[in-house]
């Protein structure tokens, strides 16, 4: 029994329940198709029995994702199939639907109970069935039938951004409610600023840090954000900038991080690090640039840092008094940069994830409904498979959700309910920037 078999035997015996038994090894004789497994062995006419042992489908998933590079997915079609007597004399078998591909039933725990599994590896999104067949004197017949689609992934990113400033108890409270009863990660983009400035006292500073470290305990991504406040870049050793910006401001938080060069950046990179390690914070791998702006230089920052994605991008427009360095369209998909431009598709071992879904900030449970409508038009409509895999990154921040911003982003994410893959309902899932690299690959 080797160790791939064992795997997706593990995934189907969670996916049918506790009251599931094993699925039996299936044959290993060679055969078309992207399962393995042998088709039965007819039974000759004389020997086949000449009425049918009813059957029904107790258990079986309705949705089915095309493989990524997640190692918690497994496209392994399974059924668990209670007959209403011994259906051994049958000689019953399981079809999988568009094609004919067959593979043996083999026994459960419950009396009189069947599963069987199918490998969707190599098949194209769309609808299929499985059949449970019967070989009947008077030829075969189909006893019990289960229905399922198997659709290419969509994901949603949610990501918060830390600003470098305050961010109040409550809040912060607000923020972990969303994500625990929505069942949704966060990717937190810390900002180590806080350590910088003397306008966030230690024991906010220190709560903020709490509050973070308690959310990666559970599962929630460490991302890192940075803007260039002044007191951060002279922290940081270099010189600060006032200008140009998109606010009007004079403390560095609206300059771009496009003003400063490739190695200006690593700088910053490489003091951002250094100060989350020493306050015990993991590595983070993912980031974003203040106000969305990045350059080519930054992100070949970035790379050189060990960083596997970026968030920064978003479609081409304005932000304030500047217009931002992005050309892309507004649906534009996770890509990887050429080193030389950051719009244009390229080798950088980068992933750029434009942030297309929206920024939640101020946003009311009425003003939000454009972006709840314009987000669920990127995606396929419910009910539907993906044909091609599809990306959403949406922006909050920890420290404004107030609840007002609370009911839109809970809104937003009711929306998603009859698209989630956890739910069985489609095949959108909630990832974290992180797992959406892993997603897309090298």
């Amino acid at each position: 029994m080797d160790l791939k078999y064992l795997a997706r035997l593990f995934t189907v015996v969670l996916l049918l329940g506790s009251c599931t038994p094993p699925i039996a090894q299936p044959d290993s004789s060679p055969r078309s198709g992207p399962e393995s497994a042998a088709s039965p062995s007819p039974r000759a006419p004389s020997e086949r029995p000449s009425l049918a042992v009813t059957a029904r489908v107790m258990n079986g998933r309705s949705w089915y994702l095309v493989p990524d590079a997640l190692v918690d997915i497994t496209p392994i079609a399974g059924v668990l199939v209670a007959f209403d007597g011994d259906p051994s004399s049958t000689g019953a078998f399981a079809r999988l639907r568009p094609g004919d591909h067959q593979v043996q039933l083999a026994a459960a725990t419950g009396p009189n109970q069947r599963t069987a599994s199918f490998d969707l590896h190599g098949l194209a999104p769309g609808g299929y069935a499985i059949d449970i067949v019967e070989q009947l004197a008077g030829g075969e017949t189909v006893v019990a039938t289960h229905e399922f689609k198997l659709s290419a992934p969509e994901y949603v990113v949610w990501t918060l951004d830390f600003e470098g400033d305050a961010s109040a108890d409550s809040e912060l409270a607000n923020t972990a409610a969303i994500a625990d009863g929505f069942g949704v990660p966060m990717t937190i983009m810390w900002n180590p600023r806080v350590w910088t400035t003397v306008q966030v006292g230690d024991a906010r500073a220190a709560a903020m840090l709490a509050w973070t470290k308690d959310r990666a305990s559970k599962g929630d991504e460490v991302s890192l954000h940075l803007h260039m406040w002044t007191d951060f870049v002279r922290a940081s050793g270099l010189v600060p900038r006032t200008a140009p910006n998109w606010a009007g401001r004079s403390d560095g938080y609206d300059v771009p991080m496009t003003a400063f060069s490739e190695a200006e950046t690593k700088t910053m990179l490489d003091f951002s690090l250094r100060l989350m390690s020493e306050h015990g914070l993991p590595r983070p791998t993912t980031f974003r640039a203040g106000g969305q702006f990045a350059s080519a230089a930054n992100l070949r920052a970035l790379a050189g840092s060990g960083f596997v994605a970026d968030a920064s991008a978003v479609p081409a427009g304005g932000f304030g008094r500047l217009v931002l360095p992005w050309t892309l369209a507004a649906d534009a998909q996770p890509y990887r940069p050429a080193p030389d431009d950051a719009n244009a598709v390229g080798a950088l071992p980068l992933l750029e994830a434009p942030t297309i879904g929206g920024n939640t900030y101020a946003y009311d449970l009425r003003t939000i409904q454009p972006i709840v409508r314009t987000d669920l038009s990127l995606l396929a409509p419910a009910g539907e498979v993906a044909r091609a895999r599809r990306a959403i990154t949406l922006v909050s921040h920890p420290g404004t959700i107030v609840p007002a911003e609370r009911a839109a982003i809970e809104s937003l994410f009711s929306a998603f309910a009859p698209l989630r893959y956890d739910r069985d309902a489609g095949p959108v899932r909630f990832i974290t920037l992180a797992q959406l690299a892993t997603a897309y690959g090298p």
